[in-house]
């Protein structure tokens, strides 16, 4: 009899300790049973959904969490106790910027333009506000004698960010009346009877009609810009007169 008593007694420590054992491995780590961290549940959603969680509140043993992705924000709400998501919704992105993020104070546009000129010596022509990565910035234009500079300037430090030059070419000059009258005189001797400006093949010149002293009339045909004669054609009256008289 004392041999059986002892016999329950064992079967009953046994079982006590298998009790034990599993409630210390399952019932402890039930979702059922605690609930997540905060780490947990921000862990959870950023490695299921791939993005930055960027708030995390618990209310009601449900997390609310707003998660950014990429350029959209998802709020999502999660049950603490499960790790089950209840719902998925996209939110709206807020412009305010955070609170760790400092605000960039833009310095005044003349104070901007002096450092500009205080950079290159010259004429500002324009000096406009640009958005470069969305960083603001502006465009100054600055001509000097014989060049124009492009400068870009940080809109809140002031520091020059980028300086590009190109040479300035003078416009092309057209030839006046009178010096155009000169070079033909010196091509025919005579009466200059008229002269205009004319454009072929992308080219322009003068055309100069001049009569002579013997009735004869020439054509000269001179470049706009350089002067250069680029023809000289005859009309000959005195021919045709003659022609004239003959058949009288």
């Amino acid at each position: 009899m004392k041999r059986l008593s002892w016999f329950w007694i064992t079967i009953c420590s046994i079982i006590i300790v298998i009790v034990f054992v599993s409630w210390q491995q399952f019932g402890n780590l039930s979702p059922s049973s605690r609930m997540l961290t905060e780490k947990e549940a921000a862990e959870l959603v950023q490695e299921r959904y791939q993005g930055e969680v960027t708030l995390l509140k618990l209310a009601d043993q449900q997390y609310q969490i707003e998660l950014e992705k990429q350029t959209k924000l998802y709020v999502i709400k999660l049950d603490a106790k499960s790790g089950k998501i209840l719902s998925f919704d996209e939110g709206t992105k807020s412009t305010a910027p955070r609170p760790d993020s400092p605000v960039r104070v833009e310095l005044p546009e003349e104070e901007l333009k002096d450092i500009v000129l205080s950079t290159i010596n010259g004429s500002l022509v324009s000096f406009e506000k640009v958005d470069t990565n969305q960083k603001p910035t502006y465009k100054a234009i600055v001509n000097e004698a014989d060049k124009q500079t492009t400068i870009i300037v940080d809109a809140a430090s002031g520091a020059i960010l980028s300086i590009t030059s190109s040479e300035i070419y003078p416009p092309l000059k057209t030839l006046t009346e009178d010096e155009v009258i000169t070079i033909a005189s010196s091509q025919v001797q005579g009466k200059v009877d008229d002269i205009w400006l004319d454009t072929e093949g992308g080219q322009t010149f003068y055309l100069v009609k001049i009569e002579t002293n013997d009735d004869r009339e020439a054509t000269v045909q001179i470049h706009a810009i350089t002067g250069n004669v680029l023809s000289v054609s005859w009309d000959d009256h005195r021919s045709d007169q003659n022609g004239r008289d003959d058949d009288d």
